[in-house]
Protein backbone atom coordinates (compact mmCIF):
# COMPACT_ATOMS: atom_id res chain seq x y z
CA UNK A 1 0.00 0.00 0.00
CA UNK A 2 1.54 3.29 -1.00
CA UNK A 3 0.42 6.35 1.11
CA UNK A 4 1.06 9.64 -0.41
CA UNK A 5 0.49 12.80 1.87
CA UNK A 6 -2.07 14.14 0.38
CA UNK A 7 -4.32 10.74 1.68
CA UNK A 8 -2.95 11.08 5.37
CA UNK A 9 -3.83 14.77 5.60
CA UNK A 10 -7.48 14.60 4.40
CA UNK A 11 -7.61 11.46 7.04
CA UNK A 12 -6.26 13.47 9.84
CA UNK A 13 -8.89 16.00 8.68
CA UNK A 14 -11.39 13.41 8.49
CA UNK A 15 -10.69 12.67 12.21
CA UNK A 16 -10.76 16.13 13.21
CA UNK A 17 -14.02 17.08 12.36
CA UNK A 18 -16.01 13.83 13.63
CA UNK A 19 -13.63 14.32 17.08
CA UNK A 20 -14.89 18.28 16.79
CA UNK A 21 -18.66 16.77 16.25
CA UNK A 22 -18.42 14.59 19.09
CA UNK A 23 -16.94 16.92 21.42
CA UNK A 24 -19.65 19.40 21.01
CA UNK A 25 -22.12 16.57 21.36
CA UNK A 26 -21.02 15.58 24.49
CA UNK A 27 -21.19 19.48 25.70
CA UNK A 28 -24.63 20.21 24.73
CA UNK A 29 -25.65 17.35 26.75
CA UNK A 30 -23.63 18.44 29.04
CA UNK A 31 -25.87 21.94 28.83
CA UNK A 32 -28.92 20.34 29.04
CA UNK A 33 -28.11 17.80 32.16
CA UNK A 34 -27.32 21.27 33.98
CA UNK A 35 -29.71 23.28 33.01
CA UNK A 36 -32.20 20.44 33.87
CA UNK A 37 -30.87 20.11 36.97
CA UNK A 38 -30.79 24.07 37.88
CA UNK A 39 -34.61 24.28 36.79
CA UNK A 40 -35.45 21.50 38.97
CA UNK A 41 -33.99 23.07 42.12
CA UNK A 42 -35.86 26.39 41.17
CA UNK A 43 -39.29 24.62 40.27
CA UNK A 44 -39.69 25.97 36.94
CA UNK A 45 -40.15 23.77 33.95
CA UNK A 46 -37.37 22.97 31.44
CA UNK A 47 -39.70 23.71 27.65
CA UNK A 48 -38.52 21.33 24.83
CA UNK A 49 -36.36 19.46 27.00
CA UNK A 50 -33.21 21.30 24.87
CA UNK A 51 -30.99 23.68 24.51
CA UNK A 52 -29.82 25.18 21.35
CA UNK A 53 -26.41 26.24 20.36
CA UNK A 54 -25.99 30.08 20.25
CA UNK A 55 -22.14 30.15 20.13
CA UNK A 56 -18.98 29.04 19.66
CA UNK A 57 -15.92 30.84 20.47
CA UNK A 58 -11.89 29.59 20.46
CA UNK A 59 -10.59 31.11 23.19
CA UNK A 60 -7.15 30.97 25.33
CA UNK A 61 -7.85 30.41 28.96
CA UNK A 62 -6.18 28.67 31.86
CA UNK A 63 -2.71 28.08 29.46
CA UNK A 64 -4.43 26.20 26.76
CA UNK A 65 -6.97 26.79 23.89
CA UNK A 66 -10.82 26.19 25.18
CA UNK A 67 -13.84 26.33 23.17
CA UNK A 68 -16.34 28.62 24.64
CA UNK A 69 -20.10 27.27 23.83
CA UNK A 70 -23.05 29.11 24.71
CA UNK A 71 -26.64 27.24 24.39
CA UNK A 72 -30.02 29.00 24.63
CA UNK A 73 -33.48 27.15 26.70
CA UNK A 74 -36.17 28.66 27.23
CA UNK A 75 -38.16 27.49 30.44
CA UNK A 76 -41.89 28.08 32.12
CA UNK A 77 -42.69 28.72 35.84
CA UNK A 78 -46.33 28.57 35.12
CA UNK A 79 -46.35 25.97 32.24
CA UNK A 80 -48.50 29.16 29.91
CA UNK A 81 -45.39 31.37 29.49
CA UNK A 82 -42.18 30.81 28.07
CA UNK A 83 -38.84 32.75 28.96
CA UNK A 84 -35.81 32.43 27.75
CA UNK A 85 -32.36 31.58 29.57
CA UNK A 86 -29.02 30.85 28.66
CA UNK A 87 -25.95 28.88 29.72
CA UNK A 88 -22.09 29.26 29.08
CA UNK A 89 -19.34 27.00 29.39
CA UNK A 90 -15.71 27.28 28.98
CA UNK A 91 -14.11 24.05 27.96
CA UNK A 92 -16.59 21.37 30.68
CA UNK A 93 -16.80 24.16 33.21
CA UNK A 94 -19.95 26.23 33.62
CA UNK A 95 -18.94 29.93 33.58
CA UNK A 96 -22.70 31.20 33.94
CA UNK A 97 -26.54 30.44 33.83
CA UNK A 98 -28.77 32.66 32.87
CA UNK A 99 -32.54 32.81 33.78
CA UNK A 100 -35.12 35.78 32.31
CA UNK A 101 -36.94 38.02 35.38
CA UNK A 102 -40.47 35.83 35.57
CA UNK A 103 -43.05 35.12 37.99
CA UNK A 104 -43.70 32.40 40.37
Amino acid sequence: MNLQLSDITIGLTVIAFVYAWWSNISMRERALFKVKKHCESLSLQLLDDSVAGAGWVPTWANGGLKIKRTYKFEFSSSGVARYPGSITLLGEQQLSLWLSPHDF
